[in-house]
């Protein structure tokens, strides 16, 4: 294990865009060194490690590496059973991009072997590192919002044509909507309730794609919550909103564009005088505001201001690939910095090197992952079986 003062040293396997963004990531941050990269594709690897400043080299040579502690897997969804249990075998700590496997049993067996290896396993589900997102986890905890009751998530997007997308384009590659976007709603889901007990969904879309799901979960005390799911919606950007309501209280929680969280409706009440009594909106914006979290304002700069309007909504677009989703997202994280919090990746990737320094856990270890695939894998068995409800068990040992 390192010692506080050494930096932790990464390896980045997978050189497309999310390896490209890890690789500037871990560059940025202090307590973090980049030492190598590597990718089947030979050109996509020499562009990463010259770009970088460091080595391009086989995955093999990767997993070898004595100065490589933990190893940031980025390839196709496809992948990343096999990978997750070769690094392993390396003794290498291991990080990967959601999904952590496309079904429940390849899940398993990926915790179960870094768990046997001694290594840990950390899984990208960057939304719980937004300060909203937290805030709203402590006051569900708190019994701030008194017993939960129910919660819905709807996840909205328009995606360009599917052939034009590669694996992102093929359900049965981890392309579908609930493995390639709305496994992030489902992760908040259960991060805010707890692990789920069952559920009961369907999946499809045209021409054998998925990109439209819905379902319906249970979790403990009867407390159920719907998702609905789309990437066919006309939507401007990809949306997803969460409203969860407790006996006490209730919020909806928006995230836009992937990593840009915000709270959007907080309501508490509180007892006085043998009554309930409703939290004034400023009253319930500052307890927010004093535990780091972001109400819906956007950024305080007026340039911003003005144009985060100017980028306005999109519709029927890809909005990624435009000016305006440019700025709109640009805007979005202006407000992130003046709270002062980390891109969402520079999160999880930091508090990786803090995990392998044994300074706790990472964000989003292998077993809470499991949850998210569990639930999914669940709605296409319960597809499979016209909609029967399908029972959700942790997986054994420790």
């Amino acid at each position: 294990m390192s010692v506080a003062s050494d930096p932790v040293g990464f390896g980045v396997l997978g050189c497309g865009g999310i390896g490209r963004w890890h690789v500037r990531s871990i560059r940025s941050l202090p307590g973090l060194r980049l030492v190598a990269v590597a990718d089947l594709d030979a050109e996509a690897a020499r562009r990463a490690g010259r770009a970088a400043g460091v080595p391009d080299v086989p995955a093999q040579a990767l997993l070898g590496s004595p100065e490589v502690e933990v190893v940031s897997i980025c390839t196709p969804p496809r992948t990343h059973a096999q990978l997750i249990l070769d690094v392993a075998a390396s003794g290498k700590h291991v990080l990967v991009e959601k999904p952590m496997t496309l079904n429940l049993s390849e899940a398993d067996r990926a915790v179960s072997a870094c768990q046997e290896r001694g290594v840990l396993l950390g899984v990208v589900h960057q939304q719980r590192a937004r300060a909203s997102a937290r805030v709203l986890k402590e006051l569900i905890g708190s019994g701030a919002l008194g017993l939960p009751l129910m919660a819905a998530v709807f996840h909205t997007w328009l995606r360009p044509v599917p052939e034009k997308l590669g694996w992102r384009g093929a359900s049965g590659e981890g392309g579908g909507v609930l493995l390639d976007q709305a496994i992030h709603a489902v992760d908040l889901l259960i991060w805010f309730l707890g692990p789920p007990r069952w559920v009961s969904g369907w999946a499809g879309g045209a021409q054998g794609s998925e990109d439209l799901a819905v379902a319906l979960i249970g979790f403990d005390h009867d407390v159920h919550a719907t998702l609905a799911a789309s990437a066919t919606t006309n939507r401007r950007r990809d949306d997803t909103a969460i409203e969860l309501a407790g006996t006490r209280g209730w919020f909806r929680l928006e995230v836009r564009d992937y990593d840009h969280v915000e709270i959007a409706g907080l309501e508490l009440v509180r007892s006085k005088g043998g009554r309930a009594e409703a939290l004034r909106r400023e009253e319930i914006e500052a307890l927010v505001r004093e535990r780091g979290g972001s109400w819906r304002a956007g950024p305080r700069s007026p340039l911003w201001r003005v144009l985060g309007r100017i980028a306005g909504v999109e519709r029927g677009r890809h909005s990624f690939r435009s000016i305006r989703g440019f700025l709109r997202r640009r805007a979005d994280r202006v407000a992130q910095l003046e709270h002062g919090e980390l891109e969402g990746h520079l999160a999880v990737l930091a508090g990786m090197g803090r995990a392998v320094r044994g300074e706790g856990p990472p964000l989003v270890d292998g077993r809470e992952a499991r949850w998210s695939i569990a639930v999914i894998d669940g709605v296409y068995r319960s597809q499979a079986a016209d909609g029967q409800r399908v029972n959700l068990v942790p997986l054994a040992g420790r």
